[in-house]
């Protein structure tokens, strides 16, 4: 896949040269993290501050940027951790489960970890519009979702299981579809899919938008949306 890629198709850590210099102290550099993200979710990314994060994490000023540069380096660690567990619900197997089911289930999972760090990725989301750094980042992000996505699509044709299609813009699209409507649902507040849209009614849209495109069959009727509620209500 991307750079990102493993061998085993994880989605691994970023390592940066400071980091693996002094990988005996992998703990040092995780509290850093987690530190930053339960800042971020308290109080914004804004709002965040080097001494804020370094007293969280009991640290000192030289510790901090002996592993980051600057709150931007620190930013993208702490959202390759999420974007590794976006990465790892969005792939879950559920082979109890129904083709349609898998979807909705995929969709639910992806959607709820936006919720929770709703602060993290929204700011991701919109740096990588003006952020050299960030967008490389995050656009290597994308293409590794973008990837398993295509390689099932592309398995599903060559089954003979879905109409023929581009498998890379089927891929790109559907991710598109999931990501901008996560991103408007959780960060926008005042925007027009907030408007009486609940959670299971953005679950529904996006799980059967994604099931026609790539069956070009009409979902189920009779799925039970209401059962997926957001476990804080947001």
């Amino acid at each position: 896949m991307s750079q990102l890629a493993g061998e085993n198709g994880a989605f691994p850590r970023l390592i940066t040269p400071r980091r693996a210099a002094a990988a005996q102290d992998g703990q040092t550099y995780d509290a850093i993290v987690q530190a930053a993200r339960e800042l971020i979710r308290g109080v914004g990314y804004t709002s965040l501050t080097v001494e804020d994060v370094r007293r969280r994490a009991g640290v000192s000023r030289a510790t901090f940027y002996f592993y980051f540069r600057n709150r931007t380096h620190l930013l993208i660690h702490a959202g390759n951790l999420v974007m590794a567990e976006l990465y790892e619900v969005a792939g879950r197997h559920y082979p109890d489960k129904d083709e349609f089911s898998r979807i909705v289930l995929a969709n639910v999972e992806y959607l709820r970890v936006w919720q929770r760090e709703r602060e993290l990725l929204g700011n991701l989301f919109a740096l990588a519009l003006i952020d050299p750094e960030v967008q490389e980042f995050y656009a290597r992000c994308r293409i590794e979702f973008e990837r398993r996505i295509s390689g099932r699509i592309a398995r599903l044709v060559a089954q003979q299981r879905i109409p023929d299609v581009n498998p890379d813009l089927l891929a790109a699209t559907l991710s598109s579809m999931v990501e901008f409507a996560a991103y408007r649902f959780f960060v926008m507040p005042n925007d027009v899919i907030r408007g009486g849209v609940s959670f299971p009614d953005l679950v529904k849209v996006l799980s059967e938008n994604w099931y026609r495109a790539v069956y070009g069959r009409r979902p189920p009727v009779s799925y039970d949306y209401s059962q997926h509620a957001l476990h804080d209500g947001a």
